[in-house]
């Protein structure tokens, strides 16, 4: 079995919940689709949960919100790197700060440094280890979706993590049954060939895993 997982965004008792769920066996495969910080209440605690949980077969994808993370740690006067504080990196430099006295100098100039000298080095491998792909026979995993105008071997970094419209609304079939986040949808839609499992959590929806091949599906809220 595999079970999908969508976009985490920092709710750690909705992953506490939904993972309880899960009647996980030894050989079953868990893919966390990316977007596990920011926005949300915890995003460390998130991290700390899978890193002291994982199993040899669970695979953590890259969503857009780790990659504007780890640009903004590179180069953060970039304007590309910017955009994230701007959508939720300021909760999760906040939620890797031990005194919540800081907030004031988290929204000043000290942000960056603040954060590289609370962030755990744990973390920092796991951030950049995210891949942007897993690949089964059947099924496709990404963050975003993909450009059915590429093979889905060759797909470009942006699209995985940002495409929107053009996959979503594209009519031609997936190669794969395609599994991704990022847009939230209200309601789950099993029934295409592209299933989009971000069904809000951190906006008052529900976290959501889906179990393949029976397209079971697991809910727990924030």
């Amino acid at each position: 079995m595999i079970y999908a997982i969508g976009d985490i965004h920092g709710c750690l008792k909705a992953l506490k919940d939904l993972m309880v769920q899960l009647p996980l066996k030894a050989e079953d495969e868990v893919v966390f689709l990316g977007d596990y910080i920011d926005r949300g209440p915890d995003s460390k605690g998130v991290v700390d949960y899978l890193l002291e949980n994982q199993k040899p077969n669970w695979h953590f994808l890259r969503g857009n919100h780790e990659q504007m993370m780890l640009e903004w740690l590179g180069t953060p006067n970039s304007l590309t790197a910017s955009n994230w504080l701007l959508n939720g990196g300021y909760d999760t430099i906040q939620s890797y700060l031990p005194n919540k006295a800081f907030m004031d100098e988290v929204r000043g100039d000290g942000a960056h440094m603040l954060f590289q000298s609370n962030i755990p080095h744990t973390h920092a491998e796991f951030y950049n280890s995210l891949a942007l792909t897993h690949e089964t026979p059947d099924y496709y995993f990404c963050h975003a979706g993909v450009d059915l105008d590429r093979p889905l071997n060759a797909q470009e970094q942006d699209d995985l993590l940002w495409i929107r419209r053009k996959f979503l609304q594209d009519p031609r079939p997936t190669p794969k049954l395609v599994i991704h986040g990022h847009t939230p949808v209200d309601k789950l839609d099993i029934s295409k060939d592209r299933i989009d499992l971000d069904t809000g959590c951190v906006y008052g929806g529900s976290l959501t895993a889906l179990a393949l091949p029976e397209m079971k599906v697991y809910q727990a809220k924030q």
